[in-house]
């Protein structure tokens, strides 16, 4: 008989992030299970290197989570991750929920006329459709992508992404994106891709929703590469006023 593998420290701030939690919490949760027991709040600015005003926002988000408790009062005060088995639960959930999404998004195609809804299935024929995408768009054009899943879109075109931007600088694509701190961190920093960024904490990596003038997709990356688009004025007009009013909040 095999004992179970325990998570890692990167696994549990995977799940934590898959949860909903956003970077600042993840990363303090995470410090607090690493330390196995109570800690005061200059610990966790020590270990983890955040602000001390980032700090105690995560440890309100996880108090409302029910992902830590306070022991003590006042300057006294301090703070202990309970079980994780909460947190995986949580990004269980998270994923679960994605894929009834899928579901939903294929019962729709089911009933649509042709050409409302298409799904595409599979990392080579989503690499591919993208690819082909760009080519047919109209100089000018634009792509607004709320996301969180730009480290796993980044692993699926690995060795494609230079030729994904010599198509969309050769079109004058105007690309926003929204994402994580890390998504934009990397966007900002090391992509090659040229690209308005901004920030929305807790937004999951399962789900990605690309809006460009004829169409919006829902880009998935588990359990497998997918692509659902809805070719709809309609669908276009509302997901690009909700993404404007996400773009005015995010930094």
């Amino acid at each position: 008989m095999t004992n179970k593998k325990e998570p890692t420290k990167h696994g549990y701030l995977e799940s934590a992030l898959k949860s909903g939690l956003s970077a600042k919490a993840a990363a303090v949760y995470v410090a607090m299970l690493e330390g196995g027991v109570a800690l005061p709040p200059k610990a966790l600015i020590s270990r983890t290197r955040l602000h001390r005003q980032y700090v105690y926002d995560a440890l309100g988000e996880l108090q409302d989570r029910r992902l830590c408790i306070a022991v003590g009062e006042g300057r006294r005060v301090t703070y202990q991750a309970t079980s994780p088995d909460r947190l995986l639960q949580e990004a269980e959930k998270q994923r679960i929920d994605a894929l009834d999404g899928v579901s939903q998004l294929m019962r729709l195609y089911d009933r649509s006329p042709a050409g409302v809804v298409e799904v595409i299935r599979g990392s080579k024929n989503v690499i591919e459709d993208e690819l082909q995408l760009l080519r047919d768009a109209n100089v000018g054009d634009f792509l607004d992508i709320v996301g969180g899943g730009g480290n796993r879109w980044v692993e699926l075109y690995e060795g494609r992404i230079e030729e994904w931007e010599a198509l969309r600088k050769e079109k004058k694509i105007k690309l926003r994106y929204i994402g994580t701190e890390e998504d934009v961190r990397h966007n900002r920093e090391e992509s090659i891709i040229e690209n308005e960024s901004r920030v929305i904490p807790g937004i999951g990596d399962l789900v990605t929703v690309s809006i460009r003038p004829g169409s919006v997709s829902f880009n998935f990356y588990e359990p497998e590469a997918m692509i659902v688009r809805v070719k709809s004025d309609t669908a276009v007009q509302s997901q690009r006023a909700l993404f404007e009013v996400l773009w005015k909040a995010a930094k």
